[in-house]
């Protein structure tokens, strides 16, 4: 951790105070002259590695750098995949900030504000990742020049891994399983490599990952992890003599009796822990994760320029003063013995004092295997603890991975701990998950098994199951009662994971559950965001039809981005689609600055959400912050290239045709200006720099045909006719609109659901799968019989929100509660406008007033906003009321999180909810 600013852990290169116990810089605090000036620094470029005094910073020279930082030009990079963000190849953008790209990557993206008004975070050596190419460099700060390393340098530590270089003889010493487990990822093994055991080999080259290659007598040649690779009499480097002397461990301080050690000689730890601590000082320290080390025998593995020893043992790496380890007598093998016999006298003393080893190892292999007698053998007949690790794993996680359900039985017989972590955090219903075992978790949850653990990653068993897939591991695990909604470390839910992973299944089995949409992870999105940005409308629907509050679908982030937002940004006009249709968003909504999806969409030239945005009914004449209206995007994006193009064009219905084409491939903003003049878009509006939409289009001939679309669009509204859109009714006079829209030949009496329209007869309905007025999926078809309350005329008003029509105009008037289900009518609709014509006439309305228009696109925003209130009332209710008497505010709070009043509460022994004894009763104030 560094002791200034507290960044644990320190990212990138360690500075150590030589002259301070234990006092750790990061490379900002170093370069930012943090600390005292005048001391001396170790410079430690990674873990374990070698340390390096440096002079005091106070002595020395510092120099400024530059590259990616506030200020600098960029393009885009040779990582890029992020389409169109930039606004097209070779767009230049300005960073403004270097951030976090994630938690566990600091100072890793920049984000950056491109010409054409977007903005967006980018990866600047996340994972080694380069989005974007500095144009125009900026300054960054200032470093200490000589006290950095050199780039590719090779350090001691590094450029021979375990001491071993090219031309050194070298030998595999170890047991076959334990060489076989190394060689993974480093080469992996064969069976032709049965030579390299018991045959010395010589070091050929060490490739990029330090993995050695080695040739054998044979000609043969293999790469080895060098974890597996002892040396054959290497010298020391540091030393001219190739050895190293001390004094043996268990003499006090007596100097006189030296030994040498070499790298690859086996010694033995001193056993005093007084002597360990005091002579540990300065060499390494003393840690009390060493403690089991000590009278065990090691392999010197290194040796340091201060004639410290790197030692394996007990399969860890530590530092010693050579004054605490004695070498193991050679002559404790007979005279004339083999090197071979020798090695396996010194391998059997090494281990002797492990052998539990054997059966713990056994113990584990079993349970992995699932082979329930053995298990229990071992622990019966052992002194085997159930909870020992082998391979970072215990046998209860092992059994739990591989679904042994007998074995985990015997485990728990034997009070196995459930909760025990490995190195990753994971208990074994984490490894259950994994290894997609529902059985296994039905198990370990009956026996009491925390399912809501997190893991390090703050994942708990139902993230993995969900990223993995595992949908009978996502259904047993909420059935057990698992909580559906935790956060990661990323702030992502089950439910933007099942998003990300298209597995509508999963998604359904967790909002039937209880899956909140409304939690974001830490970049702001929630579910339906993480939908829209993923561009799934799958996803999107389900989440659409279970929304608990329809407002939810107008929720926005911190920037002020909705759903819609960021369909119409990303271009995917399927998801936008069902957020207008299916989800009623508010198409109006503006971001921070203040831009709506239709800015957005046309700031993209994203043609067919423009026209969906548009036949919907948007508003398009909203300004931004710059009191910039859409037509002033599509202007300003036009290019002279395209009012070339545009001039060869013979009249503006071929110009409006490109807008129309939904398989052109040119993107034309001429064509997306004349569309939007052509549904309203006002020409004569003035940006806050006092420009007109004309004042930004340099092409006469475009300026003109702007000019004509609204002339033509103003005569056709003089005239009485609107602008073609899929909630008006075309075509049809007034007095025509009861005939049948498909035979013509009877009257409509079928009601469509749930949009409300009245499109056609009895006898067409069957063949009808969408709404001939509004285009919507008919999801219910009910037959208009008569009144039900005086019989003698047709059913002819439409109620809402229930979308019953059950009575005349005459008797509805009278009702506030509909006949057929008593619910409240909050607004009637007439017969003539679920037809689809617009009626002059005022709607009839039940108090609170509010004024219906089917299917336009546009919202009451009385009485949306009247509903939202009175929704969120009830859940404040909900949330304060006491969930016994519903009469009294909630004042006390027991163990289990629940609460009730006090009055209900001092009555009860159980809590309420979930049915837990009440141990202790906390009241709130």
């Amino acid at each position: 951790m560094c002791d200034t600013c507290k960044q644990q852990p320190i990212f990138g290169i360690r500075w150590k105070c030589a002259e301070c116990q234990n006092y750790d810089l990061c490379s900002l605090c170093y370069h930012g002259d943090k600390h005292n000036m005048r001391h001396r620094f170790y410079r430690i470029t990674h873990p374990g590695g070698e340390r390096v005094l440096l002079e005091p910073r106070r002595k020395s020279k510092k120099v400024g750098f530059r590259g990616i930082f506030p200020g600098a030009r960029v393009v885009r990079g040779v990582d890029w995949q992020w389409e169109d963000q930039d606004g097209g190849n070779g767009r230049r953008g300005k960073v403004t900030e270097i951030q976090d790209w994630s938690a566990a990557s600091p100072r890793s993206a920049a984000y950056v504000i491109w010409d054409n008004g977007s903005k967006n975070l980018y990866r600047v050596g996340f994972e080694g990742m380069a989005d974007l190419k500095v144009i125009n460099d900026a300054k960054g700060g200032t470093v200490y020049r000589d006290h950095l390393p050199h780039l590719g340098e090779q350090t001691s530590s590094q450029s021979g891994p375990g001491g071993i270089n090219i031309g050194d003889q070298v030998n595999v010493d170890l047991d076959l399983e334990i060489v076989q487990s190394l060689q993974h990822g480093h080469g992996g093994w064969t069976d032709g490599m049965f030579e390299c055991l018991g045959t010395t080999g010589t070091v050929v080259g060490i490739d990029e990952d330090h993995d050695i290659v080695v040739s054998y007598p044979s000609g043969n040649r293999w790469t080895f992890n060098p974890a597996v690779l002892t040396k054959v009499n290497s010298p020391v480097p540091s030393t001219q003599s190739g050895t190293v002397s001390t004094s043996q461990p268990g003499e006090g301080n007596n100097l006189t009796s030296l030994q040498q050690f070499s790298v690859g000689d086996y010694v033995q730890i001193c056993s005093d822990l007084e002597r360990m601590k005091l002579l540990q000082k300065g060499h390494g320290e003393w840690a009390e994760a060493m403690l089991p080390t000590l009278g065990k025998i090691g392999r010197v593995q290194q040796i340091y320029h201060d004639n410290d020893l790197k030692v394996e043992v007990c399969g860890t790496l530590w530092t010693y003063n050579p004054a605490v380890v004695a070498k193991v007598a050679s002559d404790n093998a007979a005279s004339g013995c083999a090197h071979g016999e020798h090695l396996n006298a010194l391998l059997k003393k090494l281990f002797e004092s492990t052998v539990s080893g054997d059966a713990i190892e056994e113990l584990v292999k079993s349970a992995a295997n699932g082979d329930a007698q053995r298990v229990d053998d071992v622990l019966k007949h052992g002194e085997t603890n159930v909870n020992v690790v082998f391979a970072g794993h215990t046998a209860l996680q092992a059994a739990a991975q591989n679904g042994h359900a007998e074995v985990i039985r015997t485990l728990l017989r034997n009070k196995a701990d459930m909760e025990i972590e490995d190195k990753d955090g994971d208990r074994a219903v984490h490894h259950a998950a994994y290894g997609d075992e529902p059985i296994v978790l039905e198990l370990l949850a009956r026996s009491g098994a925390d399912l809501n653990a997190r893991n390090k990653r703050r994942q708990t068993a139902l993230h993995i199951a969900v990223n993995k897939g595992h949908v009978g591991v996502v259904r047993m695990i909420l059935q057990l009662g698992c909580l559906p909604s935790l956060q990661d470390s990323e702030g992502d839910t089950p439910l933007h994971d099942a998003i990300s992973k298209k597995r509508d299944d999963m998604l359904a089995l967790l909002l039937e559950h209880g899956a909140d949409i409304t939690l974001t992870n830490n970049n702001g999105f929630n579910a339906l965001h993480h939908a829209a940005l993923r561009g799934n409308p799958s996803a999107m629907r389900i989440l659409l039809t279970k929304l608990p509050r329809p407002w939810m679908v107008d929720e926005k982030k911190d920037d002020g981005y909705t759903a819609l937002h960021l369909a119409a940004l990303n271009n995917h006009c399927e998801v936008a689609e069902l957020l207008v249709k299916l989800g009623r968003a508010n198409m109006d909504l503006q971001n921070m600055n203040l831009q709506t999806a239709l800015h957005l969409a046309v700031e993209r030239q994203h043609t067919q959400i423009v026209r969906l945005l548009v036949r919907e009914g948007c508003d398009v004449n909203i300004p931004d912050k710059d009191g910039d209206t859409p037509l002033h995007e599509a202007l300003r994006h036009h290019t002279l290239s395209q009012l070339r193009q545009l001039q060869d064009m013979q009249d503006i219905g071929k110009l409006l045709m490109g807008l129309g084409n939904q398989s052109s491939d040119k993107k034309s903003s001429a064509s997306i200006a004349c569309f939007l003049a052509s549904h309203g878009a006002d020409i004569r509006i003035r940006n806050k720099k006092g420009q007109t939409p004309l004042d930004l289009c340099p092409d006469p001939s475009l300026c003109r045909a702007l000019k004509k679309c609204q002339r033509e669009m103003e005569n056709n509204t003089s005239g009485g006719s609107q602008p073609s859109s899929p909630g008006s009714y075309n075509g049809t006079s007034t007095t025509n609109f009861e005939e049948c829209m498909v035979c013509s030949d009877t009257k409509r009496d079928v009601l469509f659901g749930p949009c409300g329209h009245v499109a056609c007869c009895s006898r067409c309905s069957p063949i009808i799968k969408k709404c001939l007025i509004c285009k919507q999926a008919v999801q219910s078809k009910t037959k208009i019989e008569e009144c039900v309350v005086c019989s003698d005329k047709k059913a002819a008003v439409l109620f809402q929100p229930c979308g019953h029509m059950c009575a005349c105009d005459g008797c509805a008037a009278l009702m506030k509660k509909c006949v057929q289900c008593r619910a409240q009518i909050d607004k009637v609709i007439p017969f003539t406008t679920c037809c689809g014509v617009p009626s002059p006439e005022k709607l009839l309305v039940v108090p609170p007033p509010a004024v219906a228009v089917m299917n336009n696109g546009s919202k009451d925003t009385y009485h949306s906003d009247y509903d939202r209130l009175r929704h969120e009332l009830h859940d404040i209710k909900e949330q304060t009321m006491c969930p016994v008497c519903l009469d009294r505010l909630k004042n006390m709070i027991f163990l289990c999180g629940h609460g009730t009043c006090q009055m209900c509460g001092d009555r009860m022994s159980e809590c309420p909810i979930c049915r837990k004894p009440v141990e202790k009763r906390i009241l709130l104030y």
